[in-house]
């Protein structure tokens, strides 16, 4: 019934509701950044640790949504495993574009070194994504019931990631920290339950709008005739990251760096551990043996981009290329549209 009224659109309108969407992420994810800045101040967890486990659960909720929609309601493993692994992509191509609008200089130069950490976690799971997709497409392996291996294995190395950059974090106690001077000031006059509040709220908000912009999106792409690989890995993954992009150029609007950057490292993580949740309500058996072949591209794009990031955040790159972005970030972008060039003629040759 939910799906249907979208379908039922003309084009204009179905526009309009996704354009609808868009406008209250805006409002919503600028007031999230705000908060979660102000809640790393009060808290004195730093922006690092709170982008990396508030901003990013709330973030990446829609994809959840989205990917157990696409399995319980539509049947199709391929959409979930695709938005999933196709926003990792995504998310990191918003660390060229953070790199492009600071103005300071290059990004890496302010922010903290335990993005490194959290990075490396990332490599750890896309590699095992990736390893489990060519595996269980190339070799019989013992089931173990109606999951796949990956399930137990990620969610430990999630839990190992959150710890660790925990420890890591208070092991540096505030060395290098970037706090907007604003939340400084502001944190003094507003109670920390206050705080909580809005940003639940505005999370609410954010998520609701958010989980509807995808299925909106599905159904302009069934209009527009793009196929189902590209509507999972490029399109969907596109309108489910749309609430990374917003809060990260919010938190570095306001000067909080570390916040934006342990978001997206935060989210590609969280989003990995959603193919864990996706393949327990896949009943059939292992979701990743379900799906498209293709994928085992995206996760190799990830992850490559997920070492140039690393590369990137270990250097430090002082100069943009033609004073636009670094040359990791370069990287990152150029990787990244071919992998979507790539992917999408994968699609209509399918």
């Amino acid at each position: 019934m939910f799906r249907e009224f979208f379908y039922a659109m003309s084009p204009a309108a179905a526009w309009a509701a996704f354009a609808g969407c868009l406008v209250l992420i805006l409002y919503t994810g600028t007031r999230l950044s705000r908060y979660a800045d102000l809640i790393a101040v009060r808290t004195g967890l730093g922006g690092v640790w709170v982008g990396l486990v508030l901003l990013a659960v709330v973030t990446s909720a829609p994809e959840l949504i989205t990917g157990l929609s696409a399995i319980l309601v539509v049947g199709e493993p391929d959409l979930a495993v695709g938005s999933a692994l196709g926003s990792c992509i995504y998310n990191l191509i918003i660390i060229a574009i953070l790199d492009f609008i600071y103005r300071p200089g290059s990004i890496y130069t302010g922010i903290r070194h335990s993005h490194s950490l959290s990075a490396g976690f990332g490599v750890i799971l896309l590699g095992t994504v990736a390893g489990v997709i060519f595996v269980e497409h190339n070799f019989a392996i013992l089931p173990l019931g109606p999951i796949g291996v990956y399930t137990l294995i990620a969610p430990v190395i999630y839990v190992l990631a959150m710890r660790s950059v925990f420890f890591f974090e208070r092991r540096l106690d505030g060395v290098g920290e970037l706090t907007s001077a604003e939340a400084k000031a502001r944190a003094a006059h507003r109670g920390l339950t206050e705080v909580y509040l809005r940003f639940g709220l505005n999370a609410l908000g954010l998520i609701a709008a958010a989980t509807v912009l995808p299925v909106i999106g599905e159904a302009l792409a069934r209009i527009m005739g793009w196929h189902e690989t590209f509507v999972g890995t490029i399109f969907l993954a596109f309108a489910t990251s749309v609430p990374e992009i917003v809060i990260s150029v919010q938190a570095v609007r306001i000067g909080a760096v570390d916040l934006a950057i342990g978001g997206i490292f935060g989210s590609n993580l969280f989003d990995l551990l959603i193919i864990a949740v996706e393949d327990v309500a896949y009943l059939p058996g292992s979701v990743l043996a379900a799906t498209s072949e293709q994928h085992l591209l995206t996760a190799v794009a990830a992850l490559t981009m997920t070492g140039i990031a690393i590369v990137g955040l270990c250097s430090r790159p002082q100069p943009k290329v033609f004073r636009v972005m670094g040359w990791a970030s370069l990287g990152l972008f150029v990787v990244g549209l071919f992998s979507a060039l790539v992917l999408y003629l994968l699609g209509i040759n399918g």
